[in-house]
């Protein structure tokens, strides 16, 4: 058997972009690791600037593993570009513990292409997506495993409330909520995370929609299948800080409607034809003062408020198509989703082909 990669030995970099589309999947191992008498769980771990909590949350949730025997895990870590250790902590515990692979990206390409390339690599019975944070708790994989069993396809979760949020942050949260589900075909139930386990053929189905724009939140619910849902209290991460900030939020937000939805669109087309209905009624009226009053001189302040108005709807509808148009550009492109630069998956296919 070829010994492990050491945790200071030198990464064989891979340099390979990974397309859109879905590659052959690897055998499953019928080692330690992988048992033909288990079902197996997938743990798909996004990691962006992780050095401090990483190792933390694989030991804690180690924990929660070994209480249930009956099935056998694997972490996928996926480093996001991290620009701090976050690579050389996912070496050492794949040199620690052997059912733990990483993916890691030549830059930071989100998460949403993280969550991506880990599904990717998925081979496992369950699936599940989650941070490395701890803030999506471990300890409901129980809950989780037992909705799995009763034959549901997805078990979700939602946040009941959390420590620390601010009103601002939490109203916006719920606004988004009711918008998205009100102007799209998706509809999600308010505090909607994508902490879940989802069955080998719910992630097959997500794994066909291969878009460059993505939103898994929409995606998770687009797909269908039978979804249970539960609910938990969020609390403030104890390692690390948090890398997301509102105007992340803010962005998060427009890509789950846009990339659902085609309301905005429509919306400004009603507004043009209000603005259009209520000019013919001013022009009527404008007619009729000057036909039996005579010519007046026309008001400045009227002029200019029209103009501004006129203007501000002008360009808000611009900026909508130009959303949805920008959209179309960076798919027609067909870049790949992420590149990956270093991998252990490679030397799991390498030993396979030698064996």
């Amino acid at each position: 058997m070829t010994t492990k990669t050491q945790y200071d030995a030198a990464p064989t970099p891979v340099n390979r972009a990974v397309t859109k589309k879905r590659p052959a999947q690897p055998r499953r191992r019928t080692g330690d690791v992988f048992s033909r008498t288990k079902k197996t769980v997938d743990l798909v771990v996004p990691c962006y600037n992780e050095e401090e909590g990483l190792e933390h949350f694989v030991l804690e949730t180690n924990k929660v593993i070994q209480t249930l025997p009956a099935y056998a895990f694997r972490y996928i870590l996926v480093n996001d570009g991290s620009r701090d250790k976050t690579y050389l902590i996912m070496k050492r515990l794949a040199a620690r513990f052997n059912n733990v692979k990483y993916i890691s990206f030549s830059r930071n390409f989100g998460k949403e292409a993280a969550m991506y390339a880990g599904l990717q690599h998925t081979t496992a019975d369950y699936v599940v997506v989650m941070d490395a944070d701890l803030q999506h708790p471990p300890a409901v994989f129980p809950q989780m495993l037992a909705a799995m069993e009763d034959g549901y396809d997805c078990c979700a979760t939602k946040r009941d409330a959390r420590q620390g949020e601010s009103f601002f942050r939490g109203l916006f949260s719920k606004l988004f909520f009711k918008l998205s589900n009100k102007l799209t075909d998706v509809k999600n139930p308010y505090g909607a995370m994508d902490y879940r386990m989802m069955t080998r053929q719910m992630v097959d189905a997500i794994m066909e929609l291969s878009e460059v724009q993505r939103f898994s939140k929409g995606i998770f619910s687009w797909v269908g299948f039978n979804t249970k849902w539960i609910s938990f209290k969020t609390v403030d991460r104890r390692l690390g800080t948090t890398t997301w900030k509102f105007s992340s939020l803010f962005k998060y937000a427009i890509d789950g409607i846009t990339c659902f939805s085609v309301a905005p669109l429509r919306f400004t087309a009603v507004m043009g034809a209000i603005i259009f209905f209520i000019s013919l009624i001013y022009i009527l009226i404008t007619l009729i003062q000057t036909l039996f009053f005579g010519i007046t001189t026309p008001g400045y302040v009227t002029t200019l408020c029209a103009v501004l108005f006129l203007g501000g709807i002008t360009e808000m509808s611009i900026g909508i198509l130009g959303e949805y148009i920008g959209r179309i550009y960076m798919e027609s492109k067909d870049r790949p989703i992420y590149i990956t630069k270093f991998s252990n998956f490679e030397e799991e296919n390498n030993e396979e082909k030698d064996g």
